[in-house]
C-alpha cells in the first residue's frame, strides 16, 4: 500500500499572492494537521497528567496513614501505662534507668536510647542541656502543654547523623515528675514509608523544621518531575509530612475547547485534502464516461480540463500551463517513513506484574494467595465485584472492608473496594483493625457482610479475603461459586457510595459496657506485630486488667515472631515475659488477632481444647442443656466436661467458617477449634475475636478465688501430641484420607469420618485428616499414659503406610 499525496514543489524564487496563497490546499492540510497534532499532545499530556497526578495525591495520602500507624505506635509506647510508672521511679532514682531501657528495647527494638529531664530542665542553660539543646528544649516544652511532643529527627551519631525523638511529659497524678525522651534508629519510620513505585513520578517524607526548609526523610523517584511545585500533606502527631507532586491550576483552555480545535483541525485536513484531490482529477468530476477523455488528457494524467474556465472554477489554484508549467509529481510510501509502521501499529503488552485469577486461590474456609504471585489489586478488584454482586442478589449491603497490618493490605483493600462499588453495591471502609471489629462493624453498621484481607497467621508475603455475606461466612461451595461467578461474567454493574467510619471505640466500649473484672488481673498481652497491638491492651485496660502489652507495633514483616499462638515456639518471649514481669498469664494474638493462646507463669501452654472446658461451663450455667461445638482436634475429655456440665456435646470439622456456619445452625450458644478460635453467642455475635475471647477469659479467672495458674492447672489434662504435619504433595492429601477412611480397621475404637478419620478408645484417640489450606495431613494423638499413646501411634502408623508404603511419618 502506497500513499498517493503528490505534492508539486514551488518555484525557486517564485512570491506567491494572499489570493494564490489560499487556493493552496497544502496550506490547509498542513494548518490541519498541526491543529490535530497540537490537541492530541494537550489531551495525552493533560488528562494523564493529571490523572497521574490525582493518583499521586491518592498514593500520599495511603502513605500518610502508613507513617501515621507507626508515629502512633511510638507516642502510645511513650504514654503507656507501664512506661510511666517505670520511669517515674527512673526519675527518684537514675540508677533504674537501664531497667526503662531495656523495657522499652523490649516492647520496640528500633530503641537506641533513653534519656530523663527533670520538670524545669526546659530552663536550663543550652551548655547543660547538651546538643540539640534547642530541639528538646521545643520538645519538654510542647510536652508540658499537651502531655506529648511531636514525633521528629534529631541529630544523633550513627551514619545517619539522625534519629528518631520522642518526648513525653511523666505525671503521677496532676503532679509533673520529669520528661522521657526516646530515641530510635530512623529505619523503622523509613520502612513505614516504602513507595519504591511513585505515582506521580515523585514522592518523599519531609520533616518541617520552622523557619529553615523541609529536610528529606526518604525519596522515591526524581524531584525535577515536579514542575508545579509540591503538595505536602501532613502526618498527625508528627513534624513529618508526605510531599507529592503538584498538579497545575485548572486551564481555562478545558476539554470542550479542546475538542472544537480537534474538530476544527479535521475539518481543514479534510479540506484540503479535497481540494488536492479535486486539484489532481478536475476532469474526472465533469465527465461520467473515462472513455471520453481525450488522449493528451489521458497521457498527461492530471492535465486542465478542455473548457479553461470550468477547471478554474473547480480547481482555483491550477495555472494555466502557458504560464507555470507543471513539474514531476513526487510519491510517497510506507516505506519512505522514517519509523517502522508495523512496530507503531503494535498493541503495547500487558504489564509483566499482572497477576491471572486462579481458581487455586479459592479455599475451603477463605481466599488466599501469595501477593504478586497470585494475588494482587486486580485479583482482589475481581472478587469485590463477585462479592458486590452477591450481597446485592441477598439484599445484604452494604459491604464493610477493613484490612490486618501487612504491607500489601492498602493496595488489596483500594482493589477490593472499588471491585464491590463497582456493582452498585456500598460500602464502609473501616481501615487497619483486627478482624473481630470488621465482623462488629458488618453486624453494628451494615446488614452482616463484611471482607477482611488479612494473611492470617502466614507469613508476610501471604494475603488474602475472609468473607461474610448477610451474617454467614462464606466457605466451600459458597468460596467456590464466587469464582465461577467471575468465570461466567455473572457480576452486577453499578455505581455504590463508599463511607469510612471509626470502629475502635465503639468496639472498646461494647465489651467494656458487658465485661468488667471483679478483681484486676496482670496479663501480658503478645500481639505478635499484628494488627492486635492497634486496641488489645486498650480493651483489656477497659475491663479492669493490668495489661502489659509485648510487641504491639504493627509490622507486617513480623520482626520478632510468627504471629500463630498454635506453634509453641512463638510463644517462648511470651513466656519469658509472664515470668520476669510477675503477671498472672499471658495472652497472644496471631495476625489478625482473631485466634488465642495462653500461657501460665511457670511456662505451660494451656492450649485451646482445655481452655474451652471454662468457657462451656460459664456458658451452661445459663444455658442448660445447650449445644457445645467443637472440632476433630480436640481432648476427648472435652465431651465428658461437657456433658457434665448439663450440655449437649459435639464434635464438628475443623474450619473457622465451617463452625460458625454449623453453630447458627444448631443454635449452639458456644463453639471453638483447636487453633485457638472460640465462637461466642452467648452475650455476643457468634463470630470469632481473639481479643474478646480473652476478656470472656479474665472475666471468669476474676470471678475465681484461686489465683489463675491454680484454676487453668485443675483442667483436666492428658498426654497429646501437638499437631504433627505430614507434607504430600499438591491434592494428594484429600486422595489419602478417601482411601484411609475405606480401608483402616481399628478394632474397639469409636470412628468418625466427619472431618479425616479419628479413632477413639477408652484410653485415648488418635487423628488424621488433610488440611484444607496446605497439601499435607494432620495427625495428632492422645492418650492417658505413654504405653497407650504408644500403642494408639502403632496402630496409625502401620494403617497409613499401608495405604502408602513411602510416607515419611514423624512419629
Amino acid at each position: 500500500m502506497k500513499l498517493n499525496f503528490k505534492f508539486k514543489k514551488l518555484e525557486s524564487g517564485r512570491n506567491l499572492r494572499l489570493p494564490e496563497l489560499l487556493n493552496d490546499p497544502r496550506i490547509y492540510i498542513v494548518l490541519g494537521l498541526a491543529l490535530i497534532m497540537m490537541m492530541t499532545v494537550l489531551l495525552f499530556t493533560g488528562t494523564s497528567g493529571e490523572r497521574d497526578l490525582t493518583k499521586a495525591q491518592e498514593q500520599g495520602e495511603r502513605a500518610v496513614g502508613q507513617v501515621a500507624q507507626y508515629v502512633q505506635s511510638f507516642q502510645r509506647l511513650l504514654q503507656d501505662e507501664q512506661v510511666m510508672e517505670l520511669a517515674g521511679m527512673a526519675l527518684a532514682t537514675p540508677e533504674r534507668t537501664e531497667e526503662l531501657t531495656q523495657y522499652l528495647g523490649g516492647r520496640m527494638r528500633e530503641v537506641q536510647h533513653v534519656r530523663l529531664f527533670q520538670p524545669q530542665d526546659y530552663l536550663a542553660r543550652a551548655d547543660e542541656i547538651g546538643e540539640p539543646a534547642w530541639i528538646l528544649i521545643d520538645m519538654m516544652l510542647t510536652a508540658r502543654a499537651g502531655g506529648i511532643s511531636p514525633l521528629q529527627m534529631i541529630p544523633a551519631g550513627g551514619e545517619s547523623g539522625q534519629s528518631l525523638a520522642g518526648m513525653a511529659a511523666v505525671r503521677q497524678g496532676e503532679e509533673l515528675l520529669g520528661y522521657l525522651l526516646v530515641t530510635a534508629d530512623r529505619e523503622g519510620l523509613a520502612s513505614s514509608f516504602n513507595m519504591t513505585l511513585p505515582a506521580g513520578g515523585y514522592i518523599a517524607l519531609e520533616q518541617r523544621n520552622g523557619r529553615f526548609a523541609p529536610s528529606t526523610v526518604r525519596a522515591f523517584g526524581e524531584r525535577t518531575v515536579a514542575v508545579n511545585g509540591l503538595t505536602r500533606l501532613p502526618v498527625p502527631g508528627s513534624l513529618f509530612s508526605v510531599a507529592v507532586p503538584q498538579a497545575a491550576a485548572p486551564s481555562t483552555f478545558g476539554g470542550i475547547q479542546r475538542m472544537m480545535v480537534f474538530l476544527l483541525g479535521g475539518l481543514l485536513l479534510a479540506f484540503g485534502i479535497i481540494k488536492r484531490q479535486r486539484a489532481l482529477h478536475p476532469v474526472a468530476e465533469l465527465k461520467a464516461d473515462p472513455a471520453e477523455l481525450s488522449a493528451s488528457e489521458t497521457e498527461a494524467g492530471s492535465g486542465p480540463a478542455a473548457d479553461p474556465e470550468t477547471a478554474e472554477q473547480n480547481t482555483g489554484e491550477l495555472e494555466k500551463p502557458s504560464r507555470y508549467p507543471e513539474p514531476p509529481a513526487q510519491e510517497v510510501s510506507l516505506s519512505d517513513l522514517p519509523f517502522d509502521v508495523s512496530e507503531r501499529r503494535r498493541k503495547p503488552s500487558k504489564p509483566s506484574s499482572a497477576v491471572e485469577l486462579t481458581p487455586g486461590i479459592f479455599r475451603a474456609y477463605d481466599i488466599r494467595g501469595i501477593v504478586g504471585e497470585t494475588l494482587d489489586a486486580g485479583i482482589a478488584r475481581q472478587v469485590g465485584q463477585a462479592v458486590g454482586s452477591e450481597a446485592l442478589e441477598r439484599d445484604a449491603g452494604p459491604v464493610v472492608v477493613a484490612r490486618d497490618g501487612r504491607h500489601s493490605g492498602p493496595d488489596l483493600v483500594a482493589g477490593m473496594i472499588q471491585g464491590i462499588s463497582s456493582t452498585g453495591c456500598d460500602v464502609i471502609d473501616i481501615g487497619a483493625v483486627p478482624t473481630g471489629v470488621l465482623y462488629f462493624a458488618a453486624y453494628e453498621s451494615g446488614s452482616g457482610s463484611g471482607v477482611m484481607v488479612t494473611g492470617s497467621h502466614n507469613p508476610p508475603d501471604y494475603n488474602g479475603f475472609k468473607v461474610m455475606v448477610g451474617g454467614q461466612t462464606l466457605s466451600g461451595d459458597r468460596i467456590t461459586a464466587l469464582y465461577k461467578r467471575l468465570e461466567s461474567g455473572n457480576t452486577r454493574v453499578g455505581k455504590g457510595n463508599i463511607r469510612q467510619e471509626e470502629m475502635l471505640e465503639r468496639y472498646r466500649d461494647r465489651i467494656a459496657g458487658d465485661i468488667q473484672l471483679k478483681r484486676p488481673i496482670k496479663v501480658v498481652a503478645d500481639c505478635g506485630n499484628g494488627i492486635g497491638g492497634v486496641c488489645a491492651a486498650d480493651v483489656l485496660r477497659s475491663i479492669g486488667a493490668e495489661v502489659l502489652p509485648l510487641f504491639d507495633e504493627v509490622d507486617g514483616n513480623f520482626p520478632n515472631h510468627h504471629p500463630d499462638p498454635s506453634d509453641p515456639h512463638n510463644l517462648e518471649d511470651l513466656i519469658e515475659s509472664v515470668n520476669l514481669m510477675g503477671a498472672d498469664l499471658g495472652v497472644a494474638f496471631d495476625g489478625d488477632a482473631d485466634r488465642l493462646g495462653v500461657v501460665t507463669p511457670d511456662g505451660e501452654i494451656i492450649y485451646a481444647d482445655r481452655i474451652m472446658m471454662l468457657y462451656a461451663r460459664e456458658i451452661l450455667g445459663r444455658n442448660p442443656g445447650a449445644k457445645i461445638i467443637y472440632d476433630v482436634k480436640c481432648t476427648g475429655k472435652l465431651d465428658r466436661v461437657i456433658s457434665e456440665a448439663g450440655g449437649e456435646p459435639e464434635m464438628y470439622k475443623t474450619g473457622h467458617s465451617l463452625i460458625k456456619n454449623r453453630m447458627k445452625e444448631v443454635g449452639a450458644p458456644f463453639a471453638g477449634e483447636m487453633s485457638g478460635h472460640f465462637f461466642f453467642g452467648d452475650r455476643w455475635y457468634g463470630f470469632d475475636c481473639g481479643i474478646y475471647s480473652a476478656a470472656r477469659l479474665l472475666e471468669i479467672l476474676a470471678m475465681d478465688e484461686r489465683v489463675p495458674m491454680e484454676t487453668l492447672k485443675s483442667l483436666p489434662s492428658s498426654i497429646s501430641t501437638p499437631e504433627l504435619k505430614v507434607e504430600m504433595s499438591e491434592g494428594e492429601n484429600h486422595a489419602f484420607i478417601e482411601a484411609f477412611q475405606e480401608k483402616a480397621r481399628f478394632a474397639d475404637a469409636r470412628i468418625s469420618t466427619i472431618d479425616g478419620l479419628r479413632a477413639d478408645f477408652d484410653y485415648g484417640w488418635g487423628l488424621v485428616r488433610a488440611s484444607n489450606t496446605t497439601p499435607i495431613l494432620v495427625v495428632r494423638f492422645e492418650a492417658d499414659s505413654e504405653e497407650s499413646m504408644d500403642i494408639i501411634k502403632e496402630a496409625f502408623r502401620l494403617q497409613m503406610l499401608s495405604i502408602k508404603k513411602d510416607l515419611k511419618l514423624p512419629f
